[in-house]
């Protein structure tokens, strides 16, 4: 397996993002990115991020991750734990399919599931394109309870020069809950100057951003977030992962955060860590990712 092969297969985890923006599940291996991965879609995170990367390359791989976020709204506030289970496979066939279990608990705040049901498939060499299928189901404190179907589509374009260009639509049938879960969309690029090492870049725009976020179905406005990632393969197995991103996309107003990551992989499982803190405020909503993944 060479380097370029062991990028692609990185086990990861994955998470609810604190004030939920364009997109709320971002895992370990983009955590430590700064969530720039929509371009790259390369392990199970795509199911979120880019369901077309499934199909990138053969595998059979099963997910368990956990996810611990302290004081996540603000200080003394209740703490999310996330615990999630998923499977991608296309072993035998280009097409490829992502299932997925994801269980939230935020004290009184906010608990419930997601279930994902993702497929992907190869249009010519190189371009790829995937849809996600979820439903969601959360009952919440003081806000309405969300009970939703929605659809995200993605496209993937690999060169055989190290670019990776992908674009994708979350929630794109309205689930009216437009402070986690508006319409939106992501562009990525990723660049590999060599088999080592990746550097990325993610543009995300969220169309429902409300306003007044006490007043969520009311006047709307867009908002825009940026994210550089780079991420780094040592000595065959093991990774190291930084970034940085500017969220303007968040109803609950501008922040920034830099990111750290780091993981083994191995030809039978793999194991990374992600986490993320925020600039503005050091003592709370900080993710802290585990993950750890079987290649069956």
């Amino acid at each position: 397996m060479n380097a370029k092969r062991l990028l692609l297969v990185m086990a990861v985890t994955t998470s609810l993002s604190a004030r939920a923006g364009a997109q709320d599940i971002t895992g370990a291996r983009p955590l430590g990115m700064g969530s720039a991965f929509r371009g790259i879609a390369s392990s199970n995170d795509a199911i979120y991020l880019n369901p077309a990367g499934m199909s990138l390359f053969r595998r059979y791989s099963l997910e368990v991750q956990y996810l611990l976020v302290p004081d996540y709204s603000a200080r003394d506030a209740a703490d999310q734990h996330v615990v999630q289970l998923s499977v991608v496979d296309n072993q035998i066939q280009p097409f490829a399919t992502g299932l997925a279990y994801t269980r939230v608990e935020r004290g009184d705040d906010k608990s419930g599931n997601r279930y994902d049901l993702a497929f992907s498939i190869p249009l010519t060499e190189g371009l790829f394109i995937g849809t996600d299928v979820k439903y969601l189901d959360f009952d919440r404190k003081d806000r309405a309870n969300v009970d939703a179907v929605s659809v995200d589509v993605g496209m993937l374009l690999q060169t055989s020069f190290g670019l990776h260009l992908g674009v994708v639509g979350y929630n794109l049938t309205n689930t009216a809950d437009y402070l986690e879960h508006p319409i939106s969309m992501g562009l990525g690029v990723m660049y590999s100057p060599f088999r080592s090492l990746e550097i990325s870049f993610d543009w995300t725009i969220n169309f429902q951003k409300p306003e007044d976020p006490n007043e969520p179905a009311g006047r709307k406005s867009t908002g825009y977030a940026y994210s550089f990632g780079v991420e780094y393969l040592l000595f065959g197995q093991m990774t190291v992962r930084a970034g940085y991103s500017i969220d303007r996309s968040s109803p609950f107003g501008d922040d920034q955060y830099w990111t750290v990551g780091a993981g083994y992989i191995s030809r039978a499982f793999a194991f990374d860590f992600g986490y993320r803190g925020s600039v503005n405020h050091t003592d709370w909503g900080n993710h802290f990712g585990f993950g750890i993944r079987l290649f069956l």
